[in-house]
């Protein structure tokens, strides 16, 4: 338990430096950085990258959320250009990329060349193997470039045989875009599917691809990881003005009770408790001498009923009595009948 009480004062003693600050937002924005680049479509990465995005520089000592929103935003540029770097390197090495099928019946899917202008023809080729030369192959090319190019699904031409199977081809110029293929064939009365889509071609330059990805990548940041980093900055700010409220308000009443006037009693008046109690006569009970109150029925003390009879007084010490009592409960005077 040392130990562990020693690194965390430790720590508390960091964050106090003026450096600590600037230090966790380099781990925030390394941390974000590996995350964008490596974990970008898991499904809980955007979530996490928003959490940490807030969390390490609060912790670090970052507690206004106006700060915390200025470094939202450098944050969240950094990380869209950093994935549209990733992204612009990962398309340029996806060329020479070949799919498949998943029982190796469509082998050696590609197309060439990968990237090049939109005057360029383009060939898009695949093995069908074992097939006897009648079989049929389709290639389904899709165009991820925003635009109004249709989907293309054409039959490829049965160019020639091989030692592995039969080769199909299909020649195409297609306009400015970022594409995508896969292929298709029918096997008697079965139809063969490659397993995923390839990327390719690419008919534009570097300098456009890397503006389309820019504008893209950018925008799936923003969309996606600063909203949530946002709402996390809104709902932390308004669970803290809540409790602010509320600690002002029982501090508020608190201070209510304390300064709230004490009625004392003036001189000469009474209250009404003192005169109300001056006000409740009491009798003795003949039996047992306990007081007793006027209106009562029968004695609290030992149960001597009371009956509605004239009262006297004792001559001789002035003690109420009762017309039939022949001795005066008090004084022990005997009276005459």
């Amino acid at each position: 338990m040392a130990p562990a009480g020693n690194l965390k004062k430790m720590f508390e003693d960091f964050r106090k430096k003026k450096y600590a600050i600037p230090i966790g937002l380099v781990i925030t924005v390394l941390i974000a950085t590996l995350l964008v680049v490596f974990l970008w479509y898991e499904c809980f990465s955007l979530i996490l990258i928003a959490i940490l995005a807030y969390a390490i520089p609060y912790y670090f000592g970052m507690k206004n959320r106006k700060k915390l929103a200025v470094f939202g935003v450098g944050l969240f540029l950094f990380l869209g250009l950093v994935f549209t770097l990733s992204s612009f390197y990962a398309f340029k090495n996806l060329e020479g990329s070949t799919i498949s099928s998943d029982n190796n019946i469509l082998i050696n899917g590609t197309v060439s060349p990968y990237q090049a202008s939109p005057s360029t023809v383009y060939t898009f080729s695949v093995v069908f193997v074992g097939d006897n030369g009648s079989g049929s192959v389709w290639v389904n090319i899709t165009n991820a470039w925003p635009g109004n190019v249709d989907d293309i699904n054409v039959t490829m031409n049965h160019l020639r045989p091989t030692p592995s199977g039969y080769i199909f081809v299909f020649n195409k110029t297609l306009p400015e875009g970022i594409y995508q293929y896969h292929f298709v064939a029918k096997s008697g009365s079965n139809y063969v599917r490659t397993s995923t889509w390839a990327i390719g071609p690419l008919s534009v330059s570097d300098e456009v691809l890397f503006q389309q990805l820019l504008y893209t990548r950018m925008m799936a940041v923003w969309l996606e990881v600063a909203t949530l980093f946002y709402m996390i900055l809104a709902l932390t700010w308004w669970m803290d003005s809540s409790r602010k409220r509320s600690e002002e308000l029982r501090k508020k009443l608190g201070e209510d009770k304390k300064t709230k006037p004490v009625t004392k009693p003036q001189k000469g008046r009474e209250t009404k408790t003192e005169e109300k109690k001056k006000t409740v006569e009491k009798l003795v009970c003949s039996e047992c001498g306990a007081e007793v109150p006027t209106d009562a029925k029968k004695c609290p003390q030992c149960g001597e009923p009371f009956e509605e009879e004239n009262e006297l007084i004792c001559t001789e010490c002035g003690a109420k009595v009762k017309e039939s009592d022949k001795k005066c409960w008090n004084c022990g005077k005997e009276f005459e009948n």
